[in-house]
């Protein structure tokens, strides 16, 4: 399903207020159904997209305080970090070894900058992620392969995104436009509670019925769960 799919979805659930008229009322609908995609993102982590980020050494650039520690841009501000990898050759240059890189918090970023032991496939060093870059030590090396897995909640839509929401998601994002317009709109506090009531039940359910799932991003689904590196296009601010 594209977010302009997504959003018709939405607004087919929402009947009559689907065409309320008024200063400011459809663009303050529009808001609402990011809003409420937003909150279940929140709730059920299985709805965040899953990204994979790559980096070679030629990507990367030494750091200019730093000892055997390189640098590059990572810009996502809302990303959580799930696994970093590196892998590199065998001594045999056919097959390939991977080694899990330990993840260091930013306010020990200088452990990182100030280096590290050589890497080697039973210890691949150490990464740290903040102020819009990496640091990593020790650099890669050019058969060198570096892998972040993270995921984040998406607040921002093109009308052809692929979504991994479906009809019952559509179902419970108009209830939660349906409170709001109540509230903000209509002044009406018991109806803005009663839809909440139905948008959190909803809400409830679709947790129940997607916590088993591996998080996962929409071209999976459309793919029957095929795919390559990952997803790359999602802009996650």
């Amino acid at each position: 399903m594209k977010w302009l799919e997504f959003n018709e979805s939405v607004r087919t659930f929402l009947l009559v207020d689907s065409e309320r008229k008024g200063r400011g009322i459809q663009k303050y609908i529009d808001k609402q159904i990011i809003a409420g995609a937003l909150d279940l993102q929140q709730y059920v982590s299985q709805l965040q997209s899953s990204n994979v980020n790559t980096f070679f050494a030629t990507d990367m650039l030494p750091v200019p305080t730093g000892t055997r520690s390189s640098e590059v841009e990572f810009v996502p501000t809302h990303a959580k970090i799930n696994s970093v990898i590196i892998s590199g050759l065998e001594s045999d240059e056919s097959t390939r070894w991977y080694s899990y890189v330990q993840v260091v918090p930013w306010v020990n970023r200088f452990s990182v900058i100030n280096g590290c032991p050589v890497r080697s496939k039973s210890y691949a060093g150490k990464i740290t992620f903040g102020d819009g870059k990496i640091y990593l030590c020790s650099p890669l090396i050019d058969d060198e392969k570096l892998y972040i897995y993270w995921s984040g909640e998406k607040r921002i839509y093109d009308v052809d995104d692929i979504v991994i929401f479906d009809d019952s998601c559509a179902k419970a994002v108009a209830d939660f436009v349906k409170a709001h317009l109540n509230r903000e709109v209509d002044k009406d506090v018991a109806m803005y509670k009663s839809y909440m009531d139905m948008y959190n039940k909803q809400r409830q359910q679709i947790h129940v019925n997607w916590k088993d799932y591996n998080i996962t991003n929409p071209i999976d689904h459309v793919s029957g769960g095929t795919s390559g590196n990952g997803i790359g296009n999602f802009t996650i601010k």
